[in-house]
């Protein structure tokens, strides 16, 4: 039976969170982002130190502290800049809903922090949801002007979103071991000196002397309400009511927040408010209880595992649309370092907080050699041929991969070079040179040769990545390996920071970082996490027919989404290249099943012959 007392403890929570981004915008917009954060937060932590000393438990454990330090500075720092500068560019309502995201985000970062496994019900929530953050601002998107600056306000506040449910994930062992209230206390305590000391400036004080009747009750909302009163409310509820309950009242936070912003501050509510929030409650909705659903339907995982595995080879497929994108207003060593830095901060990030076993020095060689030689030197070539070579050009010549994989595997790893694969490489570099001859034929400047040649080396280097770190992997964890190759790829990034770096960041418009976004995120940790899913699943032969799913991606995502011309070489060269991978790959497979039905039909021929 339902505790009454609970409900209404829960449901008192979220109506006062739901019209929290009401007073957070009113406070960013009025007093400005920096001085609302440095005020509201010196209030909020002197009253929860007050507490903390009345009540004590402020001793945490020596080895505690570095993950409490971790969740104080990156999940509520983040948190808190990017809702206050977010909600100073977005209304009330919108913020509202992107907010609304942080349940699908907690069950993401949960797979790669707590190693739960990322069901397709997640992924395909994340892609909902995501739709309908595109949906919110699409008209942003398509327009030219200073209408962008919603678009970067719906960022912010997106990775405020993220930057909580890291706090969440990552704070769930502290809450655990020492109570909800301490650990709140104590972080947020630690995340506001940051914030004061980066923000606090002489106009502080003079917006605080100028702080009108109104700005202080929102103030006193934001601290006593909406911070002291509902933490201990929302607690309290949470205790006492099922999972699944306290996680459907959640959902009453961004429509009580569009409500409210449009009576308190009176937003409108377009039809673009209305398809966006239905697709991120929808997402939310699929990625917390789709996977019950389905366990219910389907008891086995294989669809679960095909679609996953399809996940990752699209977001794989769209990498090249999105760094040709870039590459085509940013310089190639910018796009690169933007890629790989962030990258490699949250590989080491990761890596912190799940550890790694003790690595011999041999297989720390072999991992340099496959971060250096392997990831660096692909990601090299690559930015830098695709200066000059259109995304479905280089995603035909990603579909090389197989291919160089295998090779390398008999040069590096001792396999056996069996016919088919010299046949499938022929093939495939008769593909390639197709490619090449249609260059010189592409009105000028369309296609570069040169470039041509550095994506196809680049292939190559991710063949020697995948052959070396295969068996380093395999001992000391996927996940944990390729954490630790991303961290030493990103070292050699600060030789490629210009010195107008800081301009070309400012310039960059909010479609630019949504790109940068997409391949940090979406592209290398989701793309893997599916792929590593899909590999637990299913056979990796089965895996590996998906990967020919990546150059068709790529050519669609070019074509449709850059522009680019659909031209014969791309037709017969990714043919061909299609054509030796699969003669590769599949031949020898070919060659064995016919040599077993072969030995079965020749075993009963004399017992047939005998009757």
């Amino acid at each position: 039976m339902t505790d009454p007392k609970a409900l209404a403890a829960l449901l008192f929570t979220v109506v006062i969170w739901g019209i929290g981004p009401v007073f957070i915008r009113s406070l960013s917009v009025d007093l400005g982002a920096a001085d609302h954060l440095v005020i509201r937060y010196t209030i909020v932590s002197i009253l929860y130190l007050a507490g903390l000393a009345v009540m004590g438990g402020w001793r945490i454990a020596r080895e505690d502290w570095p993950r409490l330090l971790l969740i104080s500075i990156i999940g509520l720092v983040g948190y808190n800049l990017g809702s206050a500068f977010g909600f100073e560019r977005v209304t009330a309502g919108v913020g509202s809903l992107v907010i609304g995201t942080q349940p699908l985000l907690i069950a993401i970062l949960a797979a790669f922090f707590t190693r739960e496994k990322l069901t397709l019900t997640a992924v395909i929530g994340l892609v909902v949801g995501l739709s309908g953050i595109v949906a919110l601002f699409w008209e942003d998107i398509a327009a030219t002007g200073p209408g962008n600056t919603s678009v970067l306000g719906v960022i912010y506040v997106f990775l405020s979103g993220a930057a909580w449910a890291f706090y969440v994930v990552i704070g769930k062992p502290l809450v655990q071991k020492y109570g909800s209230y301490p650990i709140t206390a104590l972080s947020i305590s630690i995340c506001t000196l940051p914030m004061v000391a980066a923000l606090a400036s002489h106009d502080t004080i003079t917006t605080v002397q100028t702080m009108t009747a109104r700005n202080w009750l929102d103030m006193f909302y934001m601290v006593v309400p909406s911070t002291l009163i509902a933490t201990i409310t929302w607690n309290y509820g949470a205790a006492r009511l099922s999972a699944a309950t306290t996680g459907a009242t959640l959902y009453l936070v961004p429509v009580i927040g569009v409500i409210a912003g449009a009576l308190i501050l009176g937003e409108q509510i377009n039809s673009g408010t209305l398809i966006g929030g239905g697709l991120i409650l929808l997402g939310v909705a699929i990625a917390q209880f789709g996977n019950r659903a389905q366990a219910m339907a389907r008891p086995s995982g294989r669809l679960t595992s095909l679609a996953a595995v399809l996940f990752a080879v699209t977001m794989w497929g769209l990498i090249p649309v999105a760094m040709r994108f870039l590459i085509l207003d940013i310089q190639p060593q910018t796009v690169m370092l933007l890629r790989l830095f962030p990258a490699g901060v949250i590989g080491l990030v990761v890596v912190t907080v799940i550890g790694v076993r003790r690595i011999a020095f041999r297989d720390w060689l072999r991992i340099c050699v496959a971060a250096f030689f392997g990831n660096v030197a692909y990601q090299i070539l690559a930015a830098f041929g695709m200066e000059t070579v259109p995304a479905s050009w280089t995603g035909i010549l990603f579909g090389l991969e197989p291919v160089f994989i295998a090779l390398f595997a008999v040069v590096l790893a001792g396999d056996r070079l069996t016919p088919w694969l010299i046949g499938g490489i022929a093939l495939s570099l008769a593909g390639t040179a197709a490619l090449m001859l249609g260059s010189l034929s592409a009105p000028a400047g369309e296609v570069g040769l040169f470039g041509l040649m550095l994506v196809t080396l680049s292939t190559m280097g991710w063949g020697i990545y995948t052959v070396v770190i295969r068996p380093v992997a395999a001992k000391y964890g996927g996940l944990e390996i390729a954490c630790l190759v991303l961290g030493i790829s990103a070292l050699p990034m600060v030789f490629f920071a210009s010195a107008d770096l800081g301009e070309t960041f400012a310039r960059m418009t909010a479609i630019q970082w949504s790109a940068v976004a997409f391949t940090v995120i979406f592209g290398t940790f989701f793309a893997t996490a599916a792929w590593n899913y899909a590999l637990g699943h299913m056979e990796s032969a089965l895996a590996g027919m998906f990967l020919y799913v990546q150059p068709l991606v790529a050519a669609i995502g070019g074509i449709a989404l850059l522009g680019e011309r659909l031209r014969w070489p791309l037709i017969a060269g990714g043919a061909l290249i299609i054509a030796g991978v699969a003669l590769s790959q599949f031949g020898p497979r070919l060659r064995m099943g016919r040599l077993r039905r072969d030995y079965s039909l020749n075993r009963r021929q004399p017992l047939e012959s005998s009757a």
